[in-house]
């Protein structure tokens, strides 16, 4: 089981949190999905579907790749030696359950009459930026960015699985995608705990401040890069649908 090089955790998930929620309450693209709006449900679907997939892919990409000497610098051979199987491991669990995440987005889709798997879509600029994110080699920039879908996609699922006229439009009246952030629970830490603890760990500088300031902008310029993103494909609904 993956062990927390840090004890407590640095970035303010709080603030962290009420940052995202206010990103999600004023994005129109999730507004209309909680009113049930299928044009607009369909848009985020299918908008959001590049993006689903590259996340498993960006991570799977990591696995083998994650440099083992700046650790090593930080906090002796002996200890990382353990810790890196354990990292590698962890990040691999997340690869897998990511692959499991998007069967279950695709899966909610076919509920709007969409074949996200089987149908070719456009990746829209914005969407195709958050993509290019995951290509970073800087382990930081990586952690935090995984960091912040995490807080995105958590927030996300909180404000759309308590929304009746959406819920209510799924044959099993809930979304099976939101209940797996919403709600999941971890054998150990959780993905935004491990993704946190890392970014810190890779970051140069052993000033809490200073690491917290860092890794807290990284952050938000992700989550401000989705709350492009999203008026982006809200921009997809039909008129008659707005």
């Amino acid at each position: 089981m993956y062990a927390l090089l840090f004890s407590e955790p640095l970035v303010n998930r709080s603030e962290m949190r009420v940052f995202t929620r206010e990103k999600i309450y004023s994005s129109a693209l999730a507004r209309g999905a909680a009113h049930g709006d299928k044009e607009t449900i369909r848009a985020m679907m299918i908008g959001w579907w590049p993006f689903i997939q590259a996340f498993e892919r960006a991570i799977d990409v990591r696995v083998g790749h994650l440099p083992i000497k700046p650790l090593v610098q930080r906090f002796g051979q002996t200890r990382i030696k353990t810790f890196f199987s354990e990292a590698r491991e962890a990040v691999r669990e997340m690869k897998e359950e990511e692959g499991s995440h998007a069967i279950l987005w695709a899966d909610g889709a076919k509920e709007f009459g969409l074949d996200l798997f089987g149908t070719h879509y456009d990746t829209l600029p914005s969407v195709q930026k958050l993509i290019a994110n995951a290509d970073s080699e800087d382990p930081v920039i990586f952690f935090s960015w995984l960091a912040a879908v995490e807080y995105i996609a958590e927030e996300l699922a909180a404000y759309l699985c308590h929304a009746p006229k959406f819920t209510s439009l799924f044959a099993k009246k809930h979304w099976t995608w939101g209940l797996a952030h919403d709600e999941h629970e971890h054998d150990g830490p959780s993905h935004l705990e491990i993704d946190e603890d890392l970014a810190r760990a890779y970051y140069p500088s052993n000033d809490p401040d200073i690491t917290r300031a860092a890794l807290t902008a990284n952050m938000r310029e992700c989550i401000e890069m989705f709350e492009k993103a999203s008026f982006e494909i809200y921009g997809t609904v039909p008129e008659m649908a707005h």
